[in-house]
C-alpha cells in the first residue's frame, strides 16, 4: 500500500491486478481528514516513522510546533471553539499535506493486517483496495473492521463494498470488462483558457496536445478514448483552439534529467512587444562569459526562463470594486477629514507636507497598516503631548518648531504652520509566511527616492526590520 499514489500508479496498479472477474473494490473516504487527525495519532504516526528513518527530538518538536494554528483578524486572534489547545492540522499549510502523508502511511500499516499491502493505497483521504473472491457476508465484515480501525484513531470514514466498477481520482476502473477510461463529475463541463487570452504562446500552442496526451493515458484503449473525446475537443474549440484529437497508444515520456537550475519568472503580458526571454540569455552570456569564474553556475543550461501569467480580468474588476464600494470617510465634518475623504483608508504610504510660517516645507514619509484615521490620531497625540515628541521624525520637527516660538502653547501645531497628508502609495500588507513585507518596502523606495534636502526622514529607517509580523509570533498570543 501507498499514500504517494498518483493517477498513473493506480492504472499500473490495476493493471496488475490478477484474476479481476473473482475481484470487488472497496472504496472509502475519511471524513475531515486534516482536522480530524489529534496529536496522539500524530505522535503514533511519528513513532511508526521512526522505525525506517531517524527523526530527532528537534525535528519533531518542530512538526508538533508548526500545528499550532492561529487566525487574525483585525488584529486580534481566534482560535477553534472548544479548543483546549492550537494543535491543528490545517489543509493548504506548507506541510499539512506531508503530515497527513505520514499519518496515512501508519494508517495504512495498520490496515494491511486486514487487507493485503499490494491490494490497496491511499491518496490524501480517498482510499481504493480490491478484494479477491469474497462473499458478501465476507464483505461486510471487513467493512465493519476497517470502520472500526480508522475509529480507533479518532477518524470517521464513509464506505463502499462490493464494487465491479468505481472511480478513483480522475479515473473509471471496471474489473469486469477489464477496462479504464476517463472520469469526469456530472455536469462537470471542461474549461479551457481562451486561445486569444493573455498566456504565454508556449502554453496556448501545447494545450491540445497536452489535453490529447493527458485523455490518451486514461484510456485503456482507443475505443474508450473515442467515446470520451469530443468532450475535450467541444471544449477546445469553444475556447479558440483548432482540436484534432487523435489517441496515442504509448505516449511519449520525456527523460526526466535531475539537474540544479534557477528559473527566471517574468511576467507575461501580450502588450510587451520586447522579447524578455532571448534579452535576458543575451545579458546571461554577456556578464558570465565562459573565463568567468561563476560560468558553471550560471549559463543557458542552468538557468532558464518560464513566464508567469498576469491577473486576469475578473481579478482586476473584483480588486477595483472592493476599492471602489468600501468605505473611505467616517468624519461627521467632511470639510475637516484630514486626508480629504480618505481618512479610512488601509495598507497605505501617506505624505505629510508640513510648511512652516516662512514657508520651508518638509516631507515626511510613514505607513498604515490598519486605518489612517487611527495612525493619524497618534500623530495628533504626539504634537500635543512633550512625553511624545520622540516618536517618529515629524514629532521631532513639530516640537522643533514649537519652542522657536516665544510662548508655548498646547495647539496641535506651531502658529502658522500647517500639514497637509495624501496617500504616496498603496501596497499589500506582511501576511503571514511570506518572505517580504511590501508595505514597509514601498515606504522604504519612497525615502530613497525622495529630495534629502526637503524631506525629514531618518536614512536609518532603510535598514530598519519589518515590524509587522511581530503580532504572527507565537510568544505575543493571549488567550
Amino acid at each position: 500500500m501507498e499514500t504517494h499514489c498518483n493517477t498513473a500508479t493506480v492504472i499500473d496498479w490495476f493493471s496488475d491486478i490478477k484474476g479481476k472477474q473473482r475481484s470487488k473494490f472497496i472504496k472509502f473516504d475519511i471524513v475531515e481528514f486534516y482536522p480530524s487527525i489529534s496529536e496522539d495519532l500524530l505522535n503514533k504516526a511519528l513513532d511508526f516513522a521512526e522505525q525506517f528513518t531517524s527523526i530527532s527530538p528537534e525535528e519533531r518538536n518542530t512538526i508538533k510546533h508548526a500545528r499550532k494554528s492561529l487566525l487574525f483578524d483585525l488584529e486580534a486572534a481566534w482560535k477553534k471553539k472548544d479548543q483546549e489547545d492550537l494543535f491543528d492540522v490545517t489543509m493548504g499549510s506548507l506541510d499539512g499535506a506531508e503530515v497527513c502523508e505520514v499519518v496515512g502511511l501508519f494508517i495504512l500499516n495498520d490496515l494491511s493486517k486486514l487487507i493485503d499491502k499490494k491490494d490497496g493505497g491511499l491518496y490524501r483521504d480517498d482510499g481504493l483496495a480490491v478484494v479477491k473472491n469474497a462473499t458478501g457476508p465476507k464483505l461486510d465484515k471487513l467493512r465493519k473492521s476497517i470502520t472500526k480501525l480508522f475509529k480507533d484513531h479518532g477518524l470517521a470514514i464513509t464506505i463502499e463494498i462490493n464494487l465491479a466498477i468505481t472511480d478513483f481520482l480522475d479515473v473509471t476502473f471496471d474489473l469486469k470488462t477489464d477496462k479504464f477510461y476517463p472520469f469526469r463529475k456530472p455536469n462537470n463541463k471542461p474549461l479551457y483558457i481562451n486561445a486569444m487570452s493573455n498566456h504565454p504562446p508556449s502554453i496556448i500552442k501545447q494545450l491540445p496536445n497536452m489535453v490529447n496526451k493527458r485523455i490518451s493515458e486514461l484510456s485503456c484503449d482507443e475505443a474508450e478514448f473515442d467515446k470520451c473525446k469530443d468532450t475535450y475537443s467541444d471544449a477546445l474549440k469553444e475556447s479558440g483552439h483548432e482540436a484534432r484529437m487523435t489517441y496515442e497508444s504509448n505516449p511519449a515520456k520525456k527523460r526526466n534529467r535531475k539537474r540544479q537550475v534557477i528559473w527566471f519568472n517574468p511576467p507575461f503580458s501580450t502588450n510587451v512587444k520586447t522579447n524578455i526571454g532571448k534579452a535576458f540569455l543575451a545579458l546571461l552570456k554577456k556578464h558570465f562569459p565562459l573565463h568567468h569564474r561563476f560560468r558553471k553556475i550560471f549559463n543557458k543550461n542552468t538557468v532558464k526562463i518560464s513566464y508567469s501569467c498576469m491577473s486576469n480580468m475578473a481579478s482586476l474588476i473584483k480588486g477595483h470594486n472592493a476599492k471602489v464600494t468600501e468605505r473611505l470617510c467616517n468624519c461627521r465634518q467632511k470639510a475637516q477629514c484630514p486626508m480629504d475623504g480618505k481618512c479610512l483608508s488601509s495598507s497605505i504610504v501617506y505624505e505629510a507636507t508640513v510648511t512652516d510660517e516662512s514657508g520651508t516645507v518638509k516631507k515626511y514619509y510613514g505607513l498604515s497598516e490598519g486605518s489612517f484615521k487611527i495612525r493619524h490620531g497618534n500623530h495628533k497625540k504626539a504634537f500635543k503631548d512633550r512625553r511624545y515628541e520622540n516618536d517618529t521624525e515629524l514629532s521631532k520637527y513639530v516640537w522643533k518648531l514649537k519652542d522657536k516660538e516665544p510662548l508655548q502653547c498646547s495647539a496641535e501645531l506651531p502658529t502658522g504652520a500647517t500639514i497637509t497628508w495624501d496617500i504616496a502609495a498603496r501596497a499589500q500588507p506582511y501576511q503571514c509566511g511570506t518572505r517580504r513585507c511590501d508595505l514597509c518596502l514601498t515606504e522604504k523606495m519612497m525615502i530613497l527616492h525622495s529630495d534629502p534636502d526637503h524631506f525629514l526622514n531618518n536614512r536609518n529607517e532603510l535598514i530598519s526590520k519589518c515590524r509587522h509580523k511581530n503580532k504572527f509570533k507565537l510568544k505575543n498570543y493571549k488567550t
